[in-house]
């Protein structure tokens, strides 16, 4: 094929040699624009109509033709890797306003519930089992984690776990809020938490107290990575607190020194402040002004004595939580117990003349 074509170019006519260069078949190519000229003003006007509609209210996930309950609750257990019986399940979803509503919607129509009753019994006595198991067990794994850490905090700290809005976070990101059943859409934040202090409670009653355990271990005490603990509890009066805490401990009281200080007579002035206890520097920080700077330089100390700084230990999860031996009748140190005791004592001190 190669010497026909060497034949071709260089022992043929000049004629034949065109033949062969000018293209058989004439290829012709046309530019079209990608978009219609109608895309734009169909777009617009769709837009516009959005605008005067208004954005879509909310709408329950049944409402769609592929809605398959009793298949959403199975696959609910699924994705927590937890067993439940349907029916418990099924109660655990069941709001009292949901009963409530079906049957005032059955007397409207003129239906006897007590001839055709409906059959579903509402979570209230779920969510109390649960709410009593994940309360208990919040405050035992604290009192554990956090062992100087005052009662005060710990109460604190678990208020804010079983808050509400804490709750109703995070059954929302679990899929709670397509699967209950009640009067109003979309569900309260206090509907949300009780429903999700249900399941808790409906995993204990299908398995056992340590898998229900386990369960608020994993979703609730998660929420605190990251957190700081010194802005869930406040203390008022923080170097009040820091001398009773030493005097309990036997320990020097708290001396405070400037240890240095810059810009004092401009807007950006900064003051370092450090508390000194038997001459071992046990808090220092930045402030505005040297009130400011103590004020944080104790909560500093607050911070170490407690062992609740940033730098503190993470918690202790999966196989590590297993392990843990808690006591579920402990109760850590009272902190106005602390500084009755240190008011008392300096009371009592003799007075020298």
């Amino acid at each position: 094929m190669a010497a026909s074509l060497i034949r071709c170019a260089f022992g043929a006519p000049a004629s034949n040699l065109l033949k062969f260069l000018r293209p058989s078949v004439a290829v012709v190519t046309e530019c079209r624009r990608g978009r219609k000229n109608y895309l734009r003003k169909y777009l617009l006007a769709l837009y516009k109509r959005r605008l005067e509609v208004g954005p879509e209210k909310p709408r329950h996930r049944s409402e769609w033709i592929n809605w398959n309950y009793d298949a959403e609750l199975y696959a609910f257990g699924k994705r927590l890797g937890e067993e439940f019986s349907p029916n418990t399940l099924r109660t655990a979803f069941t709001h009292h306003s949901y009963i409530e509503k079906e049957e005032k919607r059955r007397a409207d129509v003129g239906i006897d519930t007590n001839a055709a009753p409906l059959g579903l019994t509402d979570n209230t006595d779920l969510i109390q089992k649960g709410e009593a198991t994940a309360s208990r067990y919040l405050k035992a794994y604290l009192r554990h984690i956090y062992p100087a850490l005052y009662e005060e905090g710990i109460m604190s700290i678990h208020a804010y776990l079983m808050s509400e809005k804490m709750l109703a976070y995070i059954a929302s990101h679990i899929g709670i809020s397509d699967l209950i059943l009640c009067a109003d859409f979309p569900p309260e934040e206090s509907t949300l938490s009780k429903t999700f202090l249900a399941v808790v409670g409906a995993l204990e009653t299908d398995q056992d107290l340590a898998r229900a355990e386990a369960f608020v271990h994993d979703l609730v005490l998660t929420q605190l990575i990251g957190e700081d603990l010194t802005e869930i509890w406040k203390v008022t009066d923080p170097m009040g607190l820091l001398a009773a805490t030493l005097h309990a401990q036997g320990r020097g009281l708290p001396e405070v020194r400037l240890l240095w200080q810059a810009g004092k007579r401009t807007v950006m002035s900064a003051s370092y402040v450090g508390i000194y206890s038997d001459r071992h520097l046990i808090g220092q920080s930045f402030g505005e002004t040297p009130t400011i700077a103590e004020e944080m330089a104790a909560s500093d100390a607050l911070r170490r004595l407690m062992g609740i700084t940033n730098a503190r230990p993470p918690l202790q999860f999966q196989s590590a939580a297993k392990k843990l031996q808690l006591d579920y009748h402990k109760i850590n140190v009272h902190a106005e117990d602390i500084i009755r005791e240190y008011e008392e004592s300096q009371t009592n001190q003799p007075v020298l003349a």
